[in-house]
């Protein structure tokens, strides 16, 4: 039988969200961030495009910054979501350092990493898919794909600027004087899709309409190109092409609805639609062409608009693309105190940053991966403990247990809240006091899965002898200790996992203290599974969790968890950069079957777990099935413990009072 083991508790608690309306770049979408869904897809800070795993909201009752950057606008965000930057003084020095800073921390003259989409994927053909009906007798049948070249691009630009589709009809609307251009778009559909098109002059609208007759063509523009102009947007394949070949795409469009003024040298493109806003957008950017983005709100008859201009040394370089003849612009602007940029990212200064008081609804997605998304003006951050979530509830689902079998404990911390998200019994306990309480319910009930989630700083700071005091019972329960170094709820004190002589930005000077290393000290206090996983390697670390809940004894499973807010060194891509998988090596085997291999076992997977720097082992460790569980050892003491457990035991009569003989219980523990 299938379970869902996701509780329909949303999550309401983040490290950091945004209000309801910002805009976020998706795939093949950009819209409000309250709009989206699990499984969509949105831009990473990578500059490609990854799934949203959960979608988190909550009521927020305090500050909400309005970021402002120069170009593209603001975002407006809660105090503690990170976003990607560059420190101005590290700009002075030429020092290009990005780093996650929760908004509050961020200060005006700062430089916003805004990622260059870096998907290229080049297309020869696109298949037309539509639906013939039975009476269009008169419908002429389309080619079964057509050829991505200049010719259509150069109309697929036309229809977005001009276009729109009525009945059967797919018509342009140009202006008065612009023949040359409507007499382009009828040669167009003549060589692309074989439709011949008609040309009216409108002398009343000052206009010139080009119509093609054909109810397929209309279906398929709309499913492209959308039918109406405020969801006018480009075909998302369209905007992957190589810049070579997307030319004539911004030709079409800016011949289409925009402008080139070569008195004022500006170039502007104006539209009502958001989504195609964010990808011209897109496309100028992977042209290194930097254009203004302006919101124009609605008045009279006129619906909220958006606004693309460039100008300056970007109007010479968007001629060029268009193949304008123009006089080159000069740059009044000292534009290098404004932006910057690379390969990667442009780097757009910080115009502003204020707050105001907000009551309401906030969101804030888990992305796959990266742990990042895009808004139309900053790079998002948000925690890897979903990350965890997802893998736990991916293991439950694939044991398919039965969730009354299951039952989460939790201590305090980022952590504490998984259990609530789980759709199975469980308990958000006191600080470092939730191994005992697992402990318990285990011992009450062995025939249940128990899992306790903790942080470093929870579980080997004040809970460290509750944790050392597990390994020595092997009760059976599953450890997962999710480790970022850092106090991640109480603003990134330095937790005993942070290295000695470690200085992330949210300690005052460097980490004095050594640190514990959690899986030679669950080895040595007597753990029989130790395993490591790593929260962005979700499938790893489900299969490690489904290993630990089969394994009889106690198990941990330390979990390595990037803390985008607070730790700064050991962030998302240093981890990518270093971990990697104990089952690559065919050879690695780390399970004890019988006692002969215990010691040799035991030893290489202490030396493993010791490994660190530029090269960090996940997986599992060390798992023994030779030593026997505490509930075995109990069964050897108290008669019928395993038949009979505590659970399964009347404690009262019908009035409720206690029918328990505690003497009788001391006795069969009496040690003669």
């Amino acid at each position: 039988m299938e379970h869902n083991f996701k509780s329909d508790l949303t999550i309401d608690w983040c490290p950091g969200c945004l209000l309801p309306d910002n805009t976020i770049i998706g795939n093949p979408s950009a819209k409000a961030i309250q709009e989206f869904t699990v499984g969509e897809k949105v831009l990473g800070n990578d500059g490609n495009f990854h799934s949203i795993s959960e979608v988190m909201t909550h009521i927020h009752k305090g500050k909400i910054y309005r970021l402002k950057t120069v170009y593209f606008g603001e975002t407006t965000l809660t105090n503690e979501h990170p976003v990607l930057i560059v420190r101005k003084e590290n700009i002075k020095n030429k020092n290009i350092i990005t780093e996650w800073v929760e908004t509050e921390n961020l200060n005006v003259g700062d430089y916003v990493a805004y990622p260059i989409l870096k998907v290229v994927k080049d297309i020869d053909h696109l298949p037309l898919k539509y639906e013939k009906k039975e009476k269009d007798t008169g419908g002429k049948d389309l080619p079964e794909n057509i050829k991505v070249d200049n010719n259509f691009l150069r109309l697929a630009g036309y229809y977005i600027a001009e276009g729109n589709v009525h009945n059967r009809e797919v018509n342009l609307t140009f202006g008065s004087s612009e023949m040359d251009l409507a007499e382009d778009a009828k040669y167009l559909f003549n060589m692309v899709f074989g439709l011949n098109a008609t040309i009216k002059e409108r002398e009343n609208k000052r206009s010139i309409e080009v119509h093609v007759s054909s109810s397929y063509l209309t279906q398929v523009f709309s499913d492209w190109f959308g039918d109406g102009a405020s969801n006018k947007r480009i075909l998302h394949d369209l905007l992957l092409l190589p810049i070579e070949k997307q030319k004539d795409l911004l030709i079409g469009l800016w011949r289409g609805d925009g402008f080139v003024n070569n008195e004022t040298k500006k170039a502007g493109y104006k539209t009502i639609s958001l989504i195609l806003k964010e990808q011209i957008k897109m496309l100028l950017l992977r042209y290194g062409i930097i254009p203004y983005v302006y919101e124009n709100k609605a008045y009279d008859n006129h619906k909220k608009s958006y606004s693309i201009e460039v100008k300056n040394i970007h109007y010479n370089a968007l001629t060029d693309v268009l193949g304008e003849k123009i006089d080159s612009a000069n740059s009044e602007e000292n534009h290098h105190a404004l932006y910057f940029m690379d390969n990667d990212y442009i780097y757009l200064k910080i115009r502003s940053l204020n707050y105001f008081d907000y009551n309401g609804p906030v969101y804030n997605f888990k992305v796959e991966e990266v742990n990042s998304y895009v808004s139309n003006s900053a790079t998002l951050h948000n925690c890897g403990d979903f990350g965890v979530l997802t893998g736990i509830t991916k293991a439950l689902g694939n044991m398919k247990l039965d969730p009354e079998k299951v039952v989460a404990i939790s201590g305090i911390g980022c952590s504490g809240k998984t259990p609530h998200y789980l759709n199975i019994a469980g308990a958000h306990t006191l600080h470092g006091r939730s191994i005992p309480y697992a402990v318990g319910v285990k011992l009450a009930n062995p025939n249940l899965k128990v899992l306790v989630m903790g942080g470093d700083g929870d579980m080997l700071g004040i809970g460290a002898g509750h944790f050392v005091a597990e390994g020595r019972r092997n009760s059976g329960v599953v450890v997962i200790l999710y480790n970022n170094s850092v106090y991640g709820l109480t603003k990134g004190q330095a937790a005993p996992t942070m290295p000695l002589g470690e200085k992330v930005k949210s300690i005052p000077r460097p980490n004095i203290l050594s640190k514990i290393n959690p899986i030679p000290l669950a080895m040595t206090s007597g753990y029989s599974f130790v395993a490591r996983g790593f929260s962005s390697e979700i499938n790893h670390l489900s299969e490690l969790i489904q290993r630990a809940i089969n394994h009889e004894g106690s198990s941990l499973i330390e979990v390595l968890q990037p803390c985008p807010t607070y730790n700064d060194v050991n962030t998302l891509d240093w981890y990518r950069q270093r971990v990697y998988k104990l089952e690559e090596d065919k050879s690695w085997n780390p399970v004890v079957n019988n006692k002969e291999e215990e010691e040799e076992k035991f030893d290489r997977g202490y030396q493993m777990s010791l490994k660190w720097g530029d090269h960090i082992p996940i997986g599992i460790m060390y798992e023994n099935n030779t030593v026997p569980s505490f509930t075995k050892r109990l069964s050897g003491i108290v008669k019928d413990y395993l038949k009979y457990p505590p659970s399964e035991q009347d404690v009262s009569d019908s009035e409720g009072y206690s029918i328990l003989d505690p003497f009788e219980t001391f006795n069969e523990m009496k040690i003669d």
